[in-house]
């Protein structure tokens, strides 16, 4: 069976995706590793090379990975003899697998979970060089699906993690995100827009290690401050019918009431339960019933096992939102259904089976009351 991570994961998670220089993938996967490193945490480490000519120049760091985790495993093709380090393993690809043509890194444990898979663009003549596609990750649908398919490449019995310590992970974010800031103040090519929405994400990240409770507002703040939302809303669905706004910034209009769910844009992603993006509200039949002064607007979905919802930003000017500022809303969205659905947990564990019923409006409240 011919294995390929990218090919498994980038259709059905393509919001995540990204194209990426040579450059920026060799600094995403120190990121990985530097984690590993620094807090000496004893994982199994996956990290595909293509070529074990390629090896040679990471000699010095992976010889530490190899001392620290409980398995290093470097795949690629043998175009040359691999060095023997105590503690790594070469494992052996043909040059027509698909898994010799990707760039993977993989970390799966309790504690910490990541991955970068990728795969090298079509046109390695584009301006800047060599180009690769793919996704950087810890997105725990996207963690299981890599764990389950290393283990049929490892042809082992797959053993997926039951119970993750998110404010570990989200510790171990935090501090991936802070040294990705400090990296891109020392650049001069990143972009203003690309600086936003890392420094959103580090404080996403930033608030979960130190004060989670204060996650909706707080988020909402950041969105605003930081990433350049001129308007946010989180919005909850209450009922089949409607849906309530407990988060409002900015010039918005509706907090606390019942809103059908077939008005605005946050009723359409809660019902439709994906990403919406409105480029120009002027080529729309209405203005958004919580921010009418809004000429773009995204919605992310907010989902949990329990409770759905959306969280909603807008700007004054037509099209002031990209793909990119798309993806990192969606990415504030998961990190906050997360949060939810680890305080479900708490508070069924707590209050025995009785605690949550169907989402009812009862739970909505009690639930975001908590975060």
């Amino acid at each position: 069976m011919d294995i390929s991570l990218f090919r498994s994961i980038a259709g059905q998670y393509d919001t995540l995706r990204f194209t990426r220089s040579v450059d920026m993938m060799n600094v995403i996967s120190q990121q990985i590793e530097d984690q590993v490193l620094q807090h000496q945490l004893a994982v199994d480490f996956y990290a595909g090379f293509q070529r074990f000519s390629n090896f040679p120049e990471q000699l010095r760091r992976y010889s530490r990975l190899g001392s620290i985790c409980r398995r290093v495993y470097v795949f690629g093709i043998p175009d040359c003899e691999p060095p023997s380090i105590q503690g790594v393993e070469f494992i052996e690809l043909s040059p027509t697998s698909a898994l010799a043509q990707e760039w993977f890194l993989f970390v799966d444990t309790p504690d910490f979970w990541a991955t970068l898979v990728a795969k090298e663009t079509e046109n390695p003549t584009a301006p800047g060089g060599r180009h690769y596609d793919g996704l950087w990750s810890y997105d725990e649908a996207v963690i299981d699906r890599i764990a389950l398919l290393m283990s049929q490449v490892m042809e082992s019995i797959y053993k997926p993690v039951k119970e993750r310590d998110y404010s570990q992970q989200y510790m171990h974010i935090s501090e991936i995100n802070s040294r990705m800031l400090s990296l891109i103040e020392q650049t001069d090519t990143v972009s203003q827009r690309r600086w936003q929405q890392l420094r959103t994400l580090h404080g996403i990240a930033d608030i979960l290690s130190t004060s989670p409770s204060k996650l909706l507002q707080s988020a909402a703040a950041i969105l605003q401050s930081v990433f350049g939302a001129v308007s946010v809303a989180v919005a909850f669905k209450l009922d089949d019918s409607y849906y309530t706004v407990p988060v409002l910034l900015g010039e918005v209009n509706g907090k606390g009431r019942k809103i059908p769910l077939s008005r605005g844009i946050s009723g359409q992603v809660i019902c439709q339960g994906r990403l919406v993006q409105i480029r120009d509200t002027n080529q729309r039949s209405e203005l958004d019933v919580l921010m009418p002064a809004a000429k773009s607007l995204i919605g992310a979905p907010l989902i949990c096992s329990k409770i759905s919802g959306a969280i909603v930003i807008g700007a004054p000017e037509s099209n002031q939102w990209n793909d990119e500022d798309a993806k990192t809303l969606l990415a504030v969205a998961k990190v906050i259904s997360m949060q939810f659905e680890q305080l479900l947990v708490k508070v069924k564990s707590t209050n025995g089976k009785k605690s949550f019923t169907n989402g009812t409006r009862k739970d909505v409240s009690n639930t975001v009351g908590m975060i």
